[in-house]
């Protein structure tokens, strides 16, 4: 029977934060524990942990997660009480560890082929209503867990499935090490390519589709979901995104915004927040969006920046482009219709708006509306002053 729930402790060492709340590549190690379990199938979680940590292990967990601080008899009996609302076996972690995909898989289904042996690693799985029974009838936890429950510990062929955090510096290298292992294996057996698993960091709640590469450099973060057949990296960081399928990012920064189907980013592209870059766009070198939407098919090919806007479909972007959106106070959107052309150093003083098909000249710094397939000029008409240079150089013998 699969195991439906898990009690976790976040032990402290002296007056020091609960080691599991130490950041692994971005992500507390107890955020990294809770994705693990779920992933295996675990849905409901009790945490003890000390009072000053509740606020950043809430975090960690689903938000439905019961918590209790110390080892009071309320306490004990919160845990019985949760303990008899499980069917079948429950998780008990007593230690700082973290957990490979593949032993939070043995915990939680007693069909799945992995180990289970003898080692005292904190991680055992133990018959949910008999551990309520002997706690509510004064059974110390660790006494009945040790006489009844399964230890898990082992080692797969990569690393060991069962990783104690320790205290130290050397230590928590190898722990930050485990952890990229943990990531990069959990995509690997999703059917992620990778060329170096080992320059490839995932934290332990970002998704990969199946077919995507990740290429050497690579940093995954935060809530970001890509989709299938993409190419990421080389030297790539992605937080918080939703990115499509067959999108490629090469040599980019994307933050907290959502990319498209088929779309490329880069080299040397720069994604701020609240950006929504739409189906086949091109975002090329040194382009910079900040809060911006970016219709189909648009290309903003080199040296752009885009603040605060929403751009149409299938609008070209010349070289040197910039939205010029704040007047030192305030911030103003600019607004560009479908299929205008934005000639090479034309800069878009917001609020103003350029309709559809509608371009704008080379060098032009645009102030008024641009209307509908029309063309604006703004700047100042070239004057040649003819044998002027010659007559200065004249002057210098």
């Amino acid at each position: 029977m699969s195991v439906t729930g898990a009690v976790v402790f976040l032990p402290r060492e002296g007056n020091g934060v609960s080691r599991m709340l130490e950041e692994l590549l971005f992500d507390p190690a107890a955020r990294w524990l809770a994705e693990s379990l779920r992933a295996a199938g675990v849905e409901r979680f009790f945490v003890v942990c000390h009072s000053d940590d509740q606020e950043k292990a809430a975090l960690c967990f689903p938000e439905d997660t019961e918590f209790v601080t110390g080892v009071s008899q309320d306490a004990v009996e919160q845990l019985v009480t949760f303990l008899g609302s499980l069917s079948g076996k429950a998780v008990v972690i007593t230690k700082p560890v973290l957990l490979s995909w593949q032993a939070a898989r043995t915990l939680t289904d007693e069909s799945a082929a992995g180990p289970l042996d003898n080692k005292d690693t904190g991680v055992y799985r133990m018959d949910a209503a008999l551990l309520a029974s002997l706690l509510g009838g004064g059974a110390g936890l660790e006494e009945a867990l040790k006489e009844n429950g399964d230890k898990v510990g082992g080692r797969s062929p990569w690393f060991q499935d069962v990783y104690s955090i320790r205290s130290g510096g050397e230590a928590r290298a190898e722990a930050e090490l485990t952890a990229r292992n943990y990531g990069a294996c959990r995509l690997l057996e999703q059917g992620v390519r990778m060329m170096d698993p080992n320059t490839c960091y995932a934290g332990p709640r970002v998704q990969v589709g199946e077919g995507t590469v990740l290429l050497p450099g690579t940093i995954l973060r935060g809530e970001t979901v890509i989709g299938k057949n993409c190419e990421i990296g080389p030297n790539s960081m992605i937080r918080d995104c939703t990115v499509g399928e067959g999108v490629t990012v090469n040599a980019s920064q994307l933050n907290e915004s959502t990319v498209d189907d088929g779309t490329t980013v880069g080299p040397f592209a720069y994604i701020r927040p609240n950006c929504h870059v739409g189906p086949h766009v091109k975002v090329g070198d040194f382009v910079e969006l900040k809060n911006s939407n970016i219709g189909e098919g648009t290309k903003i090919s080199h040296l752009t920046y885009v603040g605060d806007s929403d751009v149409g479909g299938h609008v070209n972007f010349g070289c040197g482009t910039v939205t010029v959106n704040y007047d030192g106070t305030q911030k103003y959107r600019t607004t560009i219709g479908d299929n205008a052309f934005i000639g090479c150093n034309t800069n878009l003083v917001a609020p103003v708006r350029v309709g559809e098909g509608a371009y704008t000249a080379a060098g032009s710094t645009i102030t008024d509306e641009v209307p509908a397939d029309s063309l604006a000029i703004a700047r100042a008409r070239q004057t040649v002053k003819k044998q002027w240079a010659a007559k200065r150089r004249a002057r210098r013998r």
